[in-house]
């Protein structure tokens, strides 16, 4: 289990963010772009990762014009107290790459990734039949303006 409880500092952020920027900037170059030492650089970055804070390292792929796959966002209204089987459903299909839970009028966000439209509308016949599921909207992501993840 993580101790989120930790504090984060305005240069924990700034660390974060530059982190978010490019996942393999080297450690000199990051204590330099925050304006501290490389040790104290090291020694925080240690802890963000010790404290769960910061979770793991990732690939970002090239716009979907590129790699050829495609996202949707799919906004799913589940059936009272049907919220842990339809996310442990949604869970086994790979394509589900992201679930969140949200406020509002509808319950999760489903981020799917598929290599055609074809394969988006055979996943959400998939999701619409899921036991809980009451309504699903889905929106085809386009084109992405900017991304900080």
């Amino acid at each position: 289990m993580y101790d989120l409880c930790m504090h984060i500092t305005d240069k924990d952020r700034q660390l974060i963010s530059a982190l978010k920027q490019n996942g393999r900037i080297p450690i000199s170059d990051l204590a330099r772009k925050l304006g501290i030492a490389r040790t104290t650089a090291q020694k925080r970055l240690n802890q963000l990762e010790a404290k769960g804070v910061i979770q793991g390292y990732t690939v970002k792929l090239a716009d979907d014009n590129l790699t050829g796959l495609f996202q949707a966002y799919v906004n799913l209204v589940v059936e009272p107290h049907s919220s842990v089987g339809v996310a442990h459903a949604l869970e086994k299909i790979p394509q589900v790459e992201a679930l969140f839970t949200v406020s509002g009028k509808i319950d999760f966000v489903a981020i799917v990734g598929v290599s055609s439209p074809a394969e988006l509308d055979a996943i959400l016949d998939q999701i619409c039949v899921l036991p809980g599921v009451r309504d699903t909207r889905s929106a085809l992501v386009l084109t992405s303006k900017f991304d900080r993840r």
